[in-house]
């Protein structure tokens, strides 16, 4: 074996590449190079090209997937019985040996008899704890194979091994290095291997390794970060003092642990190397970076106090960043990798990388910030994303799958509506999926398919809400009358559809009665063939398979029988829930998808993992914080290897520390690290990883600020990107966005009142005929029906229906509805019983039929009331016109009598009904019918069940004071006047030509309790007061009195 060492990863390509153009390989034969990742794979592909130009024929294979095409050359390779020791396979034996006899140990998590899904669970990890045991502690399951232990690992292992037979990997290696060193001329498929970049091998692969380079001539690229040797050093604690007479550098011998192993297990296969070549180059130390990189190389001890090296002010090789959260980390990166182009034009995006510990998280917030300033942008590249973004088609059937192991909530399904992969008749535009979305909410549909659903889901069984009883009610409306109020089989006509809704609702019905179909043969756990035959089921159901989406269907079959073979192959017998085959499918499907991004083009956002020791100009770390990084050792504490280190053992603790040790020596110019340093919205402070601190501490026992500070202290970096700090030459670093400038410059101008906005629209067609509820609600209020009949905005949040949850009360809008219904068909006994029952608005249950109890009493008072008021009279209805030029008023009376109209309404406060109640009085008067009654009486639902009746006198010019509303109606309809629901009310009702203040007053009070929820009063009238502005007061007083003065003079109350 030939070892070549060096501190930088290009040195040693270069070696690499002297070494395949002196002594090239037969021309059909390839070159085998083996990585640690495929990162490094990209990267060394490109280097050898750019030192080699054209040649051809390289493989790039990991460490293990050479072991075993080398064992199979020497005749130990993958049999079945060898396959079966593969940790996707073995989980499926383990867990039907645990379903045939689980260890007394296990019962208590596994059940008595033991739970299917957790057994393939726990078998999951178990295979993962048992392959690391092959890799790592053979010499264990050796002594376990000859009855060493009797603990259940033990056991169970023999159970394994009597059914598997004794073919895992560590015994085949055995038994090739015996071969190997027996036969040493043995016919491989390699000419020669190079192992490249390998900072750390199991013991039992560098064993290998080392027997099968008397075989294969075999070349050891090892990046090391420091010339001397460090496997004897233990770790150094910073805040202790170190011996002057040792060289020691207390930061490489606190992250350096997988360096410092690997040194002491070459020296156990020293025999086999051969020659030795150390490569390695001392930076030049001309800024921070340099010096420190410089100085673990050496390995050298901290110098004495006042013997550090002076280091530059202005260097800014190193910086620590403090941001508000993982956006502001992404907008400080931005603009630092701004700044560092703009300084060196040599620079590319190319030369820089971003790492993270967390990709999840940064990586949206990442294409936010990157993604922005289309002519300005910086171009990226994401890497190593988990979570197959751009493999909708898997994203979309795991979706599904997701939903038929839910409640079937609206919300679940709205969301499913979106994806891209499904069927053209089941994929929703946003605008169908609104109108879905506002059917839906009519039709009371919250959760659960049907009551039979939600039994099994150990609730109550109650139907109400369900999708089966929301879809009848849509379906019911469709095919019934407006306001239809017929109660069939047990369901009340809801949500009105309209003739164009009608193939929506088709298209919904079909997508819904294909999922509960699935549901209802999934619902219970299947063996593993039943579920591949369903899931194809619903694959050639549910999704598309042309073009992109045939391919990814074919990798998502190939997935399927992957995993029926295994669970065949491992004589699985037991029953999978659709929760446990999801996760398989789904880790599965993760394997399937290769990542891109990878030194492609522009910045590369990566993740943070060990072994990836790719040099960059720039290295930035985000996400630096106490709580992300180091991660802790993710080992079940069952596993035997947390319990003693050995050389060459790997967690993530440990190699997160050694990552961050990469980091540094990969860095060429500049090393720049964020962490969250507060969250803003929690208003919590979070330390920097303690690595991040150990370097500070380094830095500063190594090195001295000119004017003896401390070298690198965080920036704390403000809570905006548009602090205007950023933009006037201060201690933070220059922004360079004109957005945020122009941002900064607003906050720092003078301040002035936000100026109220001026809605305007042009009307083209002329209303002919208006009814009064549309009247109504124009000058009820007309900012609102402006922004939603004429701007077609929305401004409530209530607008979006997404209820997860039970309904849990009745709505005051939702008794006005349901009470009103019930007095305008007269409904009463059992007829108001059953008309309650099959009501949507109330919730489930018991508090639901209090709710019924109570609405039925009020409802009934209202009756009571408008019976004594009606007497003997007779009532009718009649559809009148009042003809007020060029425009017709129309609307349908009922409670008509001979001397008055009686009319009731199912509400509490009675402001907005006696507003449509006195345009119906004035269009009674004015049409030219005789015989119409010359009196209101409005009978309201009161408070605490006690009705209150409001009456109208008959008013002497009916036409002109429609005429007065008219020409508000149409003043509202090109721009909304300055008339507020209550505030203008309530200021016609105080207002005294002597006293318009308290008139003011009243209606301010009412604007500001307006103000808490219609937002369209913040855009229209701004923060401000506006009856600080005499223009619009004026105007408001003005409208206050037109509308609501002649409503007030013929009101009275009993």
């Amino acid at each position: 074996m030939e070892l070549i060492r060096s501190n930088r990863t290009e040195i040693l390509a270069d070696a690499l590449a002297s070494a395949v153009r002196e002594n090239p390989v037969a021309p059909f034969a390839k070159e085998a190079i083996v990585v640690p990742s495929r990162g490094m794979e990209r990267w060394l592909t490109l280097a050898l090209a750019e030192r080699l130009g054209i040649w051809s024929n390289p493989c790039f294979p990991f460490p293990r997937a050479v072991i075993e095409q080398a064992l199979e050359d020497l005749g130990f390779g993958p049999s079945e019985e060898a396959e079966a020791y593969d940790p996707e396979r073995l989980k499926w034996t383990i867990a039907q040996l645990l379903l045939d006899e689980a260890p007394s140990e296990l019962r208590g998590y596994l059940g008595d008899p033991p739970d299917a899904d957790r057994a393939l669970r726990f078998a999951s990890t178990l295979a993962g704890v048992f392959d690391r045991y092959v890799v790592y502690r053979p010499d264990l399951l050796k002594g376990w194979a000859k009855g060493k232990e009797t603990d259940w690992q033990a056991a169970l292992w023999r159970r394994v091994v009597v059914r598997l037979g004794p073919h895992d990997l560590s015994i085949r290696i055995e038994r090739a290095v015996s071969s190997l060193r027996s036969s040493p001329a043995a016919e491989l498929r390699f000419e020669r291997l190079h192992l490249f970049s390998l900072e750390t091998l199991p013991p039992l692969f560098l064993r290998f390794f080392s027997a099968l380079s008397k075989t294969v001539p075999t070349a050891f690229y090892l990046l090391d970060p420091s010339c001397e040797y460090v496997g004897d050093i233990g770790p150094a604690q910073l805040s202790l003092p170190l011996r002057g007479d040792v060289g020691v550098h207390p930061f490489l011998s606190s992250v350096g642990l997988l360096s410092r192993d690997f040194q002491e297990l070459l020296l156990e296969v020293d025999e086999a190397v051969r020659d030795r070549r150390d490569l390695f180059e001392a930076p030049s130390e001309t800024n921070l970076l340099r010096s420190l990189q410089s100085d673990i190389l050496a390995f050298r001890s901290p110098p004495a106090d006042g013997a550090q090296a002076t280091i530059e002010a202005s260097d800014g090789s190193i910086s620590i960043h403090a941001c508000t959260g993982p956006m502001r980390e992404a907008q400080v990166l931005h603009e630092l990798i701004r700044s560092a182009l703009e300084e060196d034009l040599t620079l590319q995006p190319e030369d820089i990388v971003v790492m993270t510990p967390d990709l999840e998280i940064y990586a949206p917030v990442f294409r936010a910030v990157f993604g922005q300033d289309e002519g300005s942008r910086i171009p990226y590249e994401v890497h190593d994303r988990k979570t197959r973004e751009d493999v909708s088609f898997y994203d979309d059937f795991l979706a599904v799958l997701d939903v038929l192991d839910s409640r079937f909530s609206v919300l679940d399904l709205v969301r499913l509506m979106d994806a891209g992969s499904m069927r053209e008749d089941f994929r929703f535009s946003p605008e169908e999926r609104a109108r879905l979305t506002e059917l839906l909410a009519a039709a009371g549909v919250r959760w659960g398919i049907d009551a039979e659903h939600r039994a099994q889901l150990d609730f109550p069984a109650e139907p109400l809400h369900t999708w089966r009883a929301g879809l009848g009610r849509l379906f019911l409306g469709f095919a019934s009358m407006p306001e239809a109020m017929d109660v069939f089989e047990g369901l009340l006509p809801r949500g009105a559809p309209s003739l164009g809704d009608a193939e929506l609702l088709a298209r919904l019905s079909r997508l819904c009665e294909v999922l509960f179909d699935l549901q209802r043969r999934t619902r219970q756990p299947l063996d593993v063939d039943s579920w591949v035959r369903e899931l194809e089921r619903l694959a050639s159901q549910v999704f598309e398979e042309e073009d992109e989406a045939s391919r990814a269907a074919a990798v998502l079959r190939e997935a399927l029988y992957t995993l029926q073979d295994r669970a065949r192959r491992s004589g699985y017998a037991g029953r999978v829930s659709l929760k446990a085959l999801r996760r398989e499918l789904n880790t599965l499907l993760v394997q399937s998808t290769p990542a891109v991004g990878f030194l492609r083009k522009g910045v590369t956002l990566t993740e943070l993992v060990p072994l990836r020791s790719v040099p960059f100009r720039v290295v930035c770390l985000a996400g630096m914080s106490e709580e992300a990084f180091p991660r802790g050792d993710d080992r079940p504490r069952f596993d035997r290897t947390r319990s003693a280190h050995r050389p060459g053992d790997r967690n993530k603790r440990h190699d997160d520390r050694h990552s961050f040790l990469q980091a540094i020596l990969c860095a060429r110019d500049r090393l720049i690290v964020t962490y969250s340093g507060s969250v803003a919205s929690l208003r919590t402070e979070s330390n920097p990883s303690p690595v991040v601190w150990e370097l500070r501490e380094t830095i500063n026992r190594y090195y001295r600020h000119p004017e003896g500070k401390s070298l690198v202290q965080p920036t704390m970096h403000p809570l905006h990107a548009f602090d205007q700090r950023y933009f006037d030459g201060s201690d933070l670093p220059q922004g360079f966005s004109e957005r945020y400038l122009g941002i900064a410059r607003t906050i720092a101008g003078p301040t002035c009142p936000r100026p109220r906005i001026e809605i305007r629209a042009e009307v083209d067609e002329p209303e002919t005929t208006l009814t009064v509820g549309e009247l109504a609600s124009w000058l009820w209020n007309p900012l609102r029906a402006f922004t939603d009949k004429v701007l077609r905005a929305r401004f409530d949040a209530s607008a979006l229906y997404e209820p997860t949850g039970a309904l849990t009360k009745l709505g005051a809008l939702d008794a006005s509805r349901v009470g009103n219904g019930a007095l305008r068909w007269g409904l009463g006994g059992d007829a108001l019983e059953a008309y309650l029952e099959a009501a949507p608005e109330f919730p489930d249950g018991s508090w639901g039929r209090l709710e019924r109890e109570g609405l039925a009493r009020e409802i009934a008072a209202v009756d009571i009331t408008y019976r004594e008021v009606e007497g003997d009279r007779e009532v009718w209805s009649a559809r009148l016109e009042a003809d007020l030029g060029d425009v017709v008023l129309e609307g349908r009376l009922d409670g008509l009598s001979a001397d008055r109209r009686i009319a009731r309404r199912f509400t509490k406060t009675g402001r907005k009904p006696e507003l449509a109640a006195w345009i119906e009085h004035l269009l009674m008067q004015a049409a030219p019918i005789a015989g119409l009654p010359r009196e209101t009486h409005l009978i309201l639902r009161g408070t605490e069940a006690r009705p209150s009746i409001v009456r109208f006198r008959p008013v002497s010019d009916p036409t002109r004071v429609l005429g007065e509303l008219l020409d508000l109606y149409r003043t509202c309809r090109a721009a909304p006047l300055p008339l507020l629901e209550g505030a203008s009310r309530a200021f016609a009702e105080a207002f005294d030509e002597k006293k318009r203040s308290s008139a003011i007053r009243a209606a301010r009070d009412a604007l500001d309790r307006q103000r808490e929820w219609d937002p369209r009063l913040a855009y229209a009238l701004g923060p401000e007061d506006p009856f600080q502005d005499g223009e619009w007061a004026e105007a408001f007083e003005c409208a206050a009195l037109r509308l609501y003065r002649p409503l007030l003079e013929h009101r009275s109350d009993g």
